[in-house]
């Protein structure tokens, strides 16, 4: 995920179910449940393919990437 987070400018506009799938280590499945079940990404069809915008699977990755933020670490720390 940082590789794509790293490399996000030089990436196309939208990606493919697959390159999101290996973007987010997860199957092609699960992407598509994120899309239709839990509506976190954003995508279209074009014919039977499903595009999903790069910025979506951004905003994604850094929505659930876990741990605490800077400011939560930062108060946590001050309380001590």
């Amino acid at each position: 995920m940082t590789e794509f987070l790293n490399n996000y400018d030089v990436r196309p506009n939208e990606l493919t179910v697959s390159e999101v799938a290996k973007i987010l280590h997860c199957s092609r499945q699960m992407v598509l449940k994120i899309c239709h079940k839990y509506k976190d990404l954003s995508y279209y069809r074009v014919g039977k393919r499903y595009l999903i915008p790069k910025e979506s699977v951004r905003d994604y990755i850094l929505r659930n990437r876990g741990g605490r933020n800077e400011k939560e670490y930062d108060n946590k720390c001050d309380s001590k």
